[in-house]
């Protein structure tokens, strides 16, 4: 098992050096499964999954971005099938920025497909579909036909015709997911790549005009390994290529249990990330709390780019939360294959 990721990751690392979002990003990315790969819909080792995110960033740029995520999974597993299920999800996402409130709405139900090749070996194929909307506020804005040679006059007409205030768009992606996990232990291994708005939507508030959507294609590269008994080292990266846009994003953590009884744990985990692109962008320290069946992470970006002379090094905050259902099977039922 652990050959095939350290294989997996050299080319990873590879493809993402040598590549050139304009989608919504988070930095605790792995909190977002299904932003990140419809595929990852319903893998876990719980049968109901519920996570939430909210971003905050630039406040201090006087430009600020807030964008919340939503997801709720559920895995159709049967005890008479133990080698494959079905799973299904719904999601939600809504972003908003800029002096005219440039908004982002998307939901989308995602499915998948998990066949279990051998006790540590899984492969997933997921699909989702949605609709999304995008809105402008242009009472707040200002245009050059307002200015009158000496002062800004906002009572001055701003000569633009804008034809839509929101809009709406189908959107379709897909994907697959390989999970890798040794047995009798908590190291796993998630790889895979989504794709997303392979449709390429219309992107434009103009009705005759044209702005096609890029398709987004992520990858992901997600190892946990148990080092000790109340031990693990975590690792996760993730390039977001879309059109001419690269953003990738690389960390690490450490997870100590205080308690490793089953259904009961208890954890802390300290990360450190750095987002980068084209010239750098973020150094991301991040904190967790797992408790029973929640995780609670909470980090914040420190700008490291030029970027930084306008926000102070303020990125912002980022808090994610998730919670596992787990359902009672028959003692002699083989459940829950994944770790």
């Amino acid at each position: 098992m652990l050959r095939t990721p350290l294989l997996s990751l050299v080319f990873f690392l590879a493809f993402v050096l040598s590549g050139h979002g304009q989608d919504i990003h988070f930095s605790q990315f792995y909190h977002t499964p299904t932003l990140l790969n419809p595929a990852l819909t319903g893998i876990a080792s719980a049968d109901v999954r519920i996570s939430g995110i909210y971003r905050s960033q630039w406040h201090s740029a006087n430009a600020p971005f807030e964008t919340y995520f939503f997801s709720a999974e559920n895995r159709f597993y049967k005890v008479t099938h133990p080698s494959w299920w079905f799973s299904g999800g719904f999601n939600a996402y809504y972003d908003k920025s800029g002096t005219g409130s440039l908004s982002n709405t998307n939901i989308s139900l995602s499915g998948s497909f998990t066949r279990m090749l051998d006790p540590e070996n899984f492969l997933t194929f997921g699909v989702a579909a949605g609709v999304g909307q995008r809105g402008i506020e242009y009472g707040p804005l200002t245009f050059d036909n307002q200015w009158n040679g000496d002062v800004f006059d906002p009572a001055r007409p701003t000569n633009e015709n804008f034809d839509e205030t929101n809009y709406l768009y189908p959107d379709f992606s897909a994907g697959i997911n390989w999970r890798g996990q040794k047995q009798g232990t908590r190291s796993k291994i998630d790889v895979g790549a989504g794709f997303y708005h392979f449709n390429r939507p219309n992107q434009t508030f103009y009705k005759n005009d044209e702005s096609r959507l890029p398709m987004r294609l992520s990858l992901y590269f997600n190892p946990n390994v148990q080092v000790a008994e109340a031990f693990d080292l975590i690792g996760f990266g993730t390039a977001q290529l879309q059109g001419k846009y690269l953003e990738g994003l690389a960390g690490f953590a450490a997870r100590y249990y205080l308690t490793t009884k089953k259904s009961r744990e208890v954890a802390l985990q300290l990360g450190l990330e750095y987002r980068f692109n084209s010239f750098g962008d973020a150094v991301i320290p991040v904190a967790e709390l797992h408790y029973h069946y929640m995780i609670l992470g909470v980090s914040w970006d420190v700008n490291v780019s030029g970027f930084s002379v306008a926000t102070n090094k303020k990125g912002g905050p980022e808090i994610a939360f998730k919670y596992f259902i787990h359902r009672v099977y028959p003692m002699k039922a083989f459940a829950c294959p994944l770790i």
